[in-house]
This record gives C-alpha cells, structure tokens and sequence, in this order.
C-alpha cells in the first residue's frame, strides 16, 4: 500500500484544523486520502449542528435517546447545545444544566461524537440569555459597567461673532467638543473653554456663519450585551460562560469538547453608534495624537481631511471590534486547547463599517472565520469569498458556516445546492441550522432530524455527502486562483458616516460605486473565475512582487496572482497604490472597475500621487491597466480573456461554467466542480497540472471513476465533465488518493428507469404518481391545463403526509397540453436521484430527487378555488428499467384493452379513467410493485412468455435472476 510520510508538525496542524483528532492516534505514515475512508467517513468528519434545547424542560431520558438517533440515524457527528427561550428549564449554567450537559459529553465520548460550546443562552453571544433566552439581563446585572456604550452627539449653532454660554448636558463620558464650521470646514477643539467642575461651556465664535458647537459623549446605550470593544468587558463575559464550561468538564478540553462558537455579535446595536470609553487613548496610542477635532467626520463632510479622518477612526472602530470580542474569544480558547469561530449578524451588508466593521478583519484573530446562510431573499452567498479570503490572507486552515436556520421547509435539493455553492466557495465545515429539542416548538424552520418527514430518509445521505467534502476540503491546503481583487474597506470607512438614511440594521450607507459583491458575482457564477480578496492590511506586510506576479507569502497558503481587481475603490493608501504600482511594472495586470482610486486614506498630501499612478497605469503603451465603469459579466468576460489568455481553470463548450474551487494539499491538485444551475449541464474543463494521472471522487455517493480525458499538453489536462443540478465532483491528483478499498455501500445500488404513457386532460389537470412508498409518502407531477393560457407543469412531493409544491414550470412554445388533446408524457429517472421529465419528447423540467423504485398511480382531487374535480384519461402505460449495459427493458406495460390492474378509475374504451371527488382524493395506484428484473418477458413483464435479459438475450423460465424491490430494499432472487 502506497502511503506519504507526513511531518510531525503538519499532523498537529491538521489535528487541529479537524478539531477532532487525538495526536496519539496518528502515526507518521497516515495516508493522505484514503478510498476506504473516503467510501463511508468516519465520526470526526461528520457534520455538527445546532442543537437547540428549546422553550421546555429537558429530561435525561429523553435528552440520551435524542443525542442517540441524531448520531446513529441522522449521521450527525456530535452537536453544540444551544439553550433557547423563556420555557427552557432547568436554569442556564445551573448545577442541573451543568449535569444534563455531562451526560451528553460523556454519551458522546463513548461513541466518539463532538461538542462545540455554544456561548449564549439564546442570541447573541453577549448577554447571557437577554435575548432569545430568559430575557432576564444576567450579564448586565453582574457586571453593569461593561455592557454597550453608544456615542451620542448634541449640536449647537452659533452666531457670528456670539458668546456660546450654557451648561453642556453630560451624562457619559466627554469624547470630542469641538467648535466647527459647515461653511469654511474650520474646527476648533473647545476643551480649554469647558470648565469640568460646573460642566459649563464658555465660548465666543469667529466672525462668519456657519458655527456650530458639537459635544460628542460615551453613554451606556441600555443594551445588555457586553461592550464588544473592550477586551477587559469581554475578558468578563468569559469568565462568566466559558470558564464555567471550563471548570466543569476541562477533561474533555481538546478531546470531546473541540471548540466554541458565538452567534451574531455586531456593531448595529446602540443604533449603530457602538463606542468604548477607552476609544480616545487607544486612538493616541496608534496614531500619536487626539481625535477629538475629528469627531464631526463621523457625521459630516469636512472638506478634504473627511476620508483620512474617517479611515483612522472607523479604521480604529472595527480594530477595536475584531480585537475586543474576536482576538479576547479566540486567545482564551487557544490556551484551552480548542478553537474558536463563530459568525457576525448582516454578514450581507456591503457597507459593513458600523455592521461588523470589516468583515475580513473579524476573522485575523479567529481560528476559523465564519458565516451565517440564514432566511431566504437575502445574498449572504456573494460574501463567501469574503470570509473564505479572511482565511487565506491570514493562513487559516478552516471556513465555518452556520447554515439554513430559517429557510423554512427548503427541499433537500436546496439542502445541497447551498451546500455546493458553499464549498465551492472556501468554506469546509457547515453547522447545519439546526436539530431541536422539543420539535412541537420549532421557531426557525427547518428541523433537521430523523423526525421531520420532510428530511428523515435523506439525512444520512446527505450528512454522508457533507463528511466526504469535509474529509477532503478540511485540512490543511493553499487555495490556488489567478485573480486577487482588492477588498475595498478604505473606500467604504471614507464613504461612510453615523445615522445614515437606511437605519442602522441595513449598515446606514450606500457608499457610492460600490460593486465588490457583484464583481465577485460574476467572476464566481457567471465566468467561472475564481478569486481570492486581498484585505489593504495583507496587501500591505504579506504580499510580495516577483516574477511577474503579485504572491501572497504565507507559511502555508501562499498564493500566486497574474490579475488585480481594484473593485470600486475610490479611496486607497499610498503603500498599497505603490505596491500596486509596483506589481504592475512587473508585468501584473490591473482591473480597475466602476471607479479608480482618486483619493489617499493617509492623507489628502497623498492623493495626487494616488491619482498620478492610476494615469499612468491607465495611460501606459505597455500592460496598460483596463477601466471597466459599467461592470458586467459580458464586459468582464472581455476583459479577461485580455488578461487571462492561459488560467488555471477555464471552461468551455458549455452553456454556463461550474462553480469551482482548487486547492493544493501536500502538493497535490484538488478540484472541487459543483452545478447550482436548474439544468444539467456539460462543460470542457482546462486544469493546469503536472499531474500524470487524474480520479474522480464522487462525494455523492463515495465511489471514484476515471475522468473523460480529451487532451493532455504540456502542464495542463483537457476533460468532459457533466454534472446534474445539485450534483458535484472532486477532480484528483491520483498520486493523492490510497486505494484500500471501498465499504460496501447499499445505497449505491440505483435503479434507472422511465415511466411512459398517454394522458388527457378532461377538466383542470392530470396526476402522475411515482416513487411511491405509501399514502404518505409519493412524488406527484400535476399536468395543469386550468388556466388555458398558461398551461404548467406543477411537481409535488408527499412527505409524511405533507404535500409540498416544488415549483411551477412554465411550458415551452414547443408544447401544446391542452384540455381535450392527447399528449404523452416520459419521465426518466436516473439513479433514483435524478428525473427529467417530457411532453411529446420535449423536455421541459430535469430535478433532483429521491426518486426510489416503486409503485406507480395516479392522483385526482376537487380543486376548491375552481369548485370542479380534477378529470383525466391515461392509456398506454409503460415501465422500464435499464440495464447496466445501457439498454432497456420492459417490467410493465398495460393498454387498459381487457384488465384495470390499478386500485381506482374505470376504463372508458380501453382508457382508465380517473375522477376526482369533493369528499376524498382519488389514489389510483397500480396494485403491485413491478419487479424491477434484469430478466423479463418479451412482451410484458405480467405474462409467462419467454425471458429476455435486459440487454435482449433470451433465459430460460426455470431460471431468471432478477433484482427485487420488496420493502424498499433491493435484492437478487431469482424467478423459476
């Protein structure tokens, strides 16, 4: 067996990446990738989601048989608690809960689960249970000095020449009083004027209109959350949570209990005015200087200084943020030998300067960035890159995501089309969102758990899906791409200002030419070209300029860049304009969209310097940078085939390229190609590689295969690859992968088949049932005529009893279903797990599913809003099942000329007929189950003619194998 020597120190590193691993479990000669591992994961790869102990009392009992199912049923690989709502009993961090939570640490040990330390009781991470817990304001009560200031301002005007002399209204701490004017900019601080003792201001204006008196103070905002600023206030609420957790189980520290996680801290809060009384001389000690005469830029234009002053002090802010909360979180839990992630709330707002400050910057000091995929309508998936790129630029080896929590009842379809898009996009542990406690009281849909009908049968397969992107994606790699794009926060911290017109939830500011989310739109899903984006801060002290390329020089994820996207950015500083500048000379291309750097964030001094690089860039005979002002995928496709002639990854003679991410692990090419298109598609896939042979690992169903190879040239590989929706591909090194063998997987033995007939609509539609399991449990496609105009294909799913809508699809012109005309109609399922469906040998939808071989039927009801029953004649019914070799072969096929082998309708001149009715809904399902045979009749599967295999060679009757579906198993037996 061939295996890789591994160093000591990249197996502590990827013990730590994974969480999970015990280091006295490896050895020096672990294997890289294993097949046998890769066929069926083991524990430590699994997800670990949410586990909310919601609004009731938890008993032991039931709690042990709940953590049980979710590890043995689910596939789930531990869990972290979460206490939630007012009902929840016993008490929070009380000796009862302390044991509850022992017995599920010690239940979890023995079967080699997880635990991750959710740090709140309820949401966010801060209070103590404030919020979404007991409402009862713990923290704030131990500790009232240390929860949310807020920076509030009074103005005064002042008139020419007038005596300013009043007692000032102080109730917090005096940040900033200063005198300005709106007319000429001037500012005059006022300190020298404010007597502290009587609190009074005593000030005459300059000659001029204009003058205003600003006092800007720092006031406990009532918020009870912790002061996310302040790392002594943190320093606290740990001491309060997590050291608890600590002094209880610290056996399990490193072992069972592998990390903490926070929810949702944020800057919104105190109507997005979050300050700290110590601001002022943390400000001082980085820039040498007082802010005060700064403060009106907060709110305010104050002439040419406005975008320095606001990149020091929002600059400032958001380093107080990430180092307050973040870095205090982080450092306890690396000296207690776990990790620490977690994720912002409004992750998706593209100003995140009084959000979550810099949404790259959060996660410098965490040892694995996160992101929140949470309700729907929301564009939380154009900000991936931005959290996965926060782990690149600071050698993080793991990208978190808190996922689905509040989608609703979302199909399992969806379940991995987020999942793919998610992965392809650098994250590698997902946090399913969530399993709950007390299932009759579930506040954020979906409940993920072998009780919910909706997901029960396909949680293992899709938590199996999850453990095989982890095993593969969650280790210690570098991410490989062409393309950096600079992250533009200096130019938001100088667009941005306090109280803005969009309210403080939706970040205040719109900052004018801001495009970064939709740049990163069409590279990632529109082009097919990945990115990686460089925080002004990495570009600055890790990135280097040699030849020919811009490199980002990490340890372990150095990068290597031919191409730089400054995406709107109107305000840059100088050291990153001449490192730029620099890389440009040398050969690197430079994109320039929307807008182009005019402006310095160190100073107005720099900016003509700023604007005499980007003339010459832009000027230049030679490598001339490219300006793009109406950015969009057709006009950036253009601009890269300028810049990218040869790239590590180009598709072509496809519709619309893959999703994709590529990594290098231990020197060994990675890619991951996933389709979150709604249609099948095919693409010709260019990979540059020195590698002599590649593998397909199929994280679907474990198995690998051998790729299409079309060409092989000098450093790069040609392949064919198609991929259904919601369907997915590793592309392997093969030198990566040890072939040990596979564990036998049941579920990898599907069945392809079509169902083939006639219908005809009389009045309102027709329904077609398949995959069927019982009454409660089918797939129904709705043939729907009832608006003559806009006849519809309507899929439904029976989950439990429960009907879902999976859609309206809109016919095409090709198609003519109306009331009164015959149509036919084929629906091909491959797999069991992908079905396309046709109408007179158009096609017209392709979905996935779990499209198990079953019965078959039809489905008639009384539609209410049109007060008539549903009426349709089906004739003509045909079931095939395709042999391995390709080709089909008939199990059923009945023509209604003498028999009606189905449990309702009549047949009406060698039709059956089906009527709904007002009282009941009219199941007409076929009475048996065909066997699905690899050997059949030559006629008909119902007759005791002569066999045929499926392939056409004839059997003997004494003897015909064939495979069995017989309580949603299959088995090979054999017919005599």
């Amino acid at each position: 067996m061939m295996v890789y020597r591994v160093s000591l120190l990249r197996i502590i590193t990827l013990v730590c990446c994974l969480w999970s691993f015990v280091l006295t479990s490896f050895s020096e000669d672990t294997p890289l990738l294993e097949t046998r591992e890769f066929s069926k994961p083991s524990m430590p790869w699994r997800p670990i989601p949410l586990w909310f102990w919601n609004n009731t009392r938890i008993v032991e009992a039931s709690l042990v048989d709940q953590f049980n199912q979710m590890i043995e049923k689910d596939g789930y690989g531990g869990c972290a608690i979460l206490p939630f709502g007012a009902g929840f009993r016993p008490d929070y961090l009380s000796e009862e809960y302390l044991r509850l939570y022992g017995v599920v640490l010690s239940k979890a040990q023995s079967l080699g689960a997880h635990l991750s330390i959710y740090d709140e009781y309820g949401f966010p991470s801060g209070s103590m249970g404030a919020i979404n817990g007991s409402g009862v304001t713990t923290f704030m009560n131990n500790h009232p000095d240390h929860t949310i200031k807020r920076l509030d301002k009074v103005e005064y005007r002042v008139s020419s020449g007038a005596t300013f002399d009043r007692q000032l209204p102080l109730q917090g701490k005096l940040m900033s009083l200063v005198a300005w004017n709106m007319n000429t900019k001037e500012i005059i601080p006022l300190r020298e004027y404010y007597d502290e003792a009587s609190g009074r201001l005593t000030w005459t204006a300059p000659k001029g209109a204009g003058w205003h008196v600003m006092m800007c103070q720092c006031v406990k905002d009532g918020d009870p959350n912790v002061d996310y600023l302040s790392p002594e206030a943190v320093k606290l609420f740990v001491q309060d949570t997590h050291e608890v957790y600590y002094s209880r189980f610290s056996k399990h520290f490193g072992g069972t209990i592998m990390s903490t996680f926070f929810d949702e801290p944020t800057m919104y809060r105190a109507q997005g005015r979050m300050w700290t009384a110590g601001f002022n001389e943390s400000f001082e000690r980085r820039y040498g200087f007082s802010p005060e005469a700064l403060y009106p830029a907060l709110w305010y234009d104050i002439g040419e200084k406005t975008a320095t002053a606001r990149n020091m002090l929002f600059g400032l802010h958001s380093s107080l943020y990430s180092e307050g909360f973040m870095k205090t979180i982080s450092d306890w839990a690396a000296e207690h030998n776990i990790m620490a992630t977690g994720h912002q709330d409004q992750e998706e707002i593209a100003n995140p300067t009084s959000v979550s400050g810099d949404l790259m910057l959060v996660g410098k000091y965490m040892s694995m960035p996160g992101i929140d995929k949470i309700g729907n309508g929301r564009n939380t998936e154009d900000f991936y890159k931005v959290v996965s790129s926060s782990a690149y630029n600071w050698d993080k080896a793991m990208v978190m995501s808190e996922t689905y929590g509040a989608m609703g009842n979302i199909s399992v379809e969806k379940l991995y089309e987020v999942a793919i898009e998610q992965y392809a996009k650098g994250i590698n542990h997902l946090i399913p969102h969530a399993v709950w406690y007390n299932d009759a009281d579930v506040t954020f849909l979906p409940e993920l758990s072998w009780r919910n009908p909706l997901y029960n049968s396909e949680l293992p397969s899709f938590n199996a899906f999850l453990s095989r992107l982890n095993y593969i994606l969650a280790r210690e790699g570098r991410h490989v791409a062409d393309v950096a794009m600079l992250y533009p926060i200096q130019t938001q911290y100088a667009g941005h200002r306090l109280d803005g017109p969009k309210g403080y939830y939706e970040g205040g500011i719109d900052v004018e030419g801001t495009d970064y989310p939709q740049i990163s739109h069409y590279l990632t899903d529109d082009l097919g070209i990945d990115f990686t984006y460089l925080h002004p801060e990495v570009l600055d002290d890790r990135c280097l300029v040699e030849g020919g390329k811009l490199t980002m020089s990490n340890a372990v994820n150095y990068e290597q860049f031919s191409t730089l996207v400054l995406p709107g950015v109107k305000v840059i500083s100088l050291s990153n304009m001449r490192k730029i500048e620099e890389a440009w000379k040398q050969g690197v291309k430079v994109v320039f969209t929307t807008q182009y750097p005019q402006q310095s964030a160190d100073g107005s001094d720099g900016d003509e310097e700023v604007k005499g690089i980007v003339a010459r860039m832009l000027g230049s005979a030679e490598n001339r940078a490219i300006f793009v002002p109406l950015p969009s995928a057709s006009s950036l496709a253009e601009v890269m085939e300028e810049c990218l002639p040869s790239r590590d990854v180009r598709f072509s003679d496809g519709a619309h390229p893959f999703n994709y991410l590529h990594k290098v692990i231990d020197e060994h090419d990675v890619w991951y190609f996933g389709n979150i298109d709604a249609t099948a598609a095919t693409n010709v896939i260019r990979v540059k590689t020195s590698a002599r042979k590649l593998t397909l690992l199929n994280p679907h169903t474990g198995k690998l295969s051998e790729p299409e190879i079309l060409q092989v040239g000098n450093g790069y590989v040609d392949i064919r690859l198609s991929l259904r929706p919601c369907q997915s591909m590793f592309l392997v090194d093969d030198n990566f992968v040890i072939r040990n063998g596979a564990i036998d997987n049941p579920e990898g033995n599907k069945l392809s088949y079509s169902i083939e007939l006639q219908a005809e609509v009389e009045q309102l539609s027709a329904g077609v049932c398949f995959a069927i399991t019982d009454q409660q449990n089918y797939y129904m496609w709705q043939f729907n005529v009832s608006d003559k105009q806009h006849p519809c294909l309507r899929p439904h799913r029976w989950l439990g009893g429960n009907a879902s809508l999976l859609g309206e699809i809109e016919l095409p012109k090709a198609v003519n279903m109306q009331a009164g005309h015959p149509f036919n109609i084929r629906i091909e399922i491959e797999d069991e797990s992908y079905a396309k469906t046709y109408i007179d040998n158009v096609l017209v939808d392709e979905r996935g599913g779990n499209f198990a071989y079953g019965r078959i039927g039809f489905r008639q009801a009384h539609d209410d809003a049109y007060g008539k029953t549903e009426i349709a004649m089906f004739d003509d019914v045909v079931i095939k099942v395709k042999a391995t070799s390709g080709s089909s072969g008939v199990v059923f096929e009945e023509d209604f000329s003498d028999s009606n082998p189905f449990s309702e309708g009549f047949v009406v001149s060698e039709r059956l007929r089906v009527e709904g009715q007002m009282s009941r809904d009219i199941l007409a399902w076929l009475n048996d189950v065909p066997d699905a045979i690899s050997s059949i009749p030559a006629s008909s599967a119902m007759s005791n003619k002569n066999y045929y295999t499926l392939d056409g060679k004839p059997v003997q009757r004494s003897y015909a194998p064939q495979i069995i579906v017989s309580g949603g198993k299959k088995f090979l037996s054999a017919v005599r």
